[in-house]
C-alpha cells in the first residue's frame, strides 16, 4: 500500500512553506559526527525563526532528538540563511530514520533574500590613508506571512557502523563566528560558545591568542601572543560569549590586529582552530566643510566694498 501527503497553504492567498531534510552523508564508520540540515522557504526565501526538531530513529531502538539551529555557528555555515543545522554525536551501529518537525513562533520571520556569507571589511588604508567603506547593510526580513504551521519532512535513510569497543573522542566544535572590534583602545571578541562535545555540553576552557601577523596565526597558532584568559568561564553550547582587554602593544591609527581561538574539553581534546577574526584602528580625517562658512563671508564683504562706489 501506498500513502501519500499532500501538504497545503491554510489560506490560497498564503505561499506554501516548504521544509527539506537531509543528512550531509548518509554512511558513517563513527570516526566524525554527522550533520542534520533542514531547509526552511517559503516563495524560495528563507524563513527565519522557526522551531525545527529533528527525531533521529535506529532500527535497533535507539533515538536522538536534536533542536536545529540557523545561528551561523557550530555545523551551521551561514546565519539566517533558513538552513538549520546540528551535529549529530551520539553514534550506535544500526539503521537510521531522519524526521523533521517544524513550528511556527512569534518572532518567525521570512527573509527578502539570502545572506552572502561574505565577510564585511569596513575600510581600507591606500598609502597611509584610511578609506572606509559604505556601512554593512543589514538583512532584510519582514513579518513571515505564513500563521500558525507545523511541517512534518522526512530524510532518506542512513547508515551507522561503529567498531565493537570503539568510543569517538570528540573535541568541541571549531568556533567559526569570532568577530572583533575595537573600543577606544580596548579590543572586545564575541563568539559563539562550543561544547564540550562539538555542539552539546560546556567546554572546560578557551586559548585564545593574537599577532599583528595574519601568517603567524595561521602557520604557528602557539607562538602567537596569549590572552590571560583565567577569568573567562566558558559557557553552555550556544551561549554568546565575550571578551574584552587592552592589547599589549601601540594602538595607533592604521594598527591591525588578527585573533584566533581555540577550546579544550575536559579530556583535554582541542577543537579545531576558529576562523581569524581581524579588527583595524580606523582614526578617519575630519573632512574639511564644503562651505567654510564666517570666513567665506568676510572674502564676500570685502568683494563687495572693494565693487561698490565710496561715498
Amino acid at each position: 500500500m501506498t500513502l501519500t501527503v499532500t501538504s497545503r497553504a491554510a489560506h490560497d492567498s498564503v505561499p506554501p512553506l516548504i521544509v527539506t531534510a537531509k543528512m550531509n552523508k548518509l554512511s558513517s564508520d563513527g570516526s566524525k559526527p554527522l550533520v542534520v540540515y533542514a531547509e526552511v522557504s517559503q516563495n524560495l526565501m528563507p524563513v527565519l525563526g522557526a522551531n525545527v526538531t529533528a527525531t533521529l530513529q535506529s532500527d535497533t531502538g535507539h533515538s536522538v532528538q536534536l533542536y536545529l539551529l540557523d545561528n551561523g555557528a557550530a555545523a551551521d555555515n551561514v546565519k539566517d540563511d533558513g538552513i538549520y543545522s546540528r551535529y549529530f554525536t551520539y553514534l550506535k551501529s544500526g539503521r537510521y530514520s531522519l524526521k523533521v518537525k517544524v513550528t511556527d513562533r512569534t518572532d518567525t520571520k521570512r527573509s527578502l533574500g539570502k545572506p552572502s556569507g561574505a565577510l564585511y571589511v569596513p575600510g581600507y588604508i591606500v598609502n597611509g590613508k584610511v578609506e572606509l567603506n559604505p556601512q554593512e547593510p543589514p538583512v532584510n526580513v519582514e513579518p513571515a506571512n505564513v500563521g500558525s504551521f507545523s511541517r512534518i519532512a522526512t530524510g532518506e535513510s542512513f547508515v551507522v557502523k561503529v567498531a565493537s569497543g570503539v568510543t569517538p573522542n570528540f573535541p568541541p566544535n571549531r568556533i567559526r563566528d569570532l568577530s572583533a572590534e575595537f573600543q577606544n583602545d580596548n579590543v572586545l571578541l564575541n563568539w559563539t560558545a562550543p561544547g564540550e562535545i562539538y555542539d552539546e555540553g560546556t567546554a572546560k576552557s578557551y586559548e585564545i591568542r593574537w599577532s599583528e601577523n595574519l601568517e603567524m596565526l595561521q602557520k604557528n597558532f602557539s607562538g602567537a601572543n596569549l590572552l590571560n584568559t583565567s577569568g573567562l568561564q566558558p559557557k553552555e553550547a550556544g551561549s554568546a560569549e565575550q571578551h574584552h582587554f587592552l592589547p599589549d602593544t601601540q594602538i595607533k591609527n592604521g594598527t591591525t590586529l588578527f585573533f584566533a581561538i581555540q577550546a579544550k574539553n575536559k579530556k583535554g581534546v582541542k577543537s579545531e582552530l576558529s576562523n581569524i577574526a581581524r579588527v583595524t584602528k580606523f582614526l578617519p580625517t575630519p573632512e574639511q566643510p564644503a562651505y567654510p562658512g564666517f570666513s567665506l563671508v568676510i572674502i564676500i564683504k570685502s568683494m563687495l566694498r572693494s565693487l561698490l562706489p565710496q561715498w
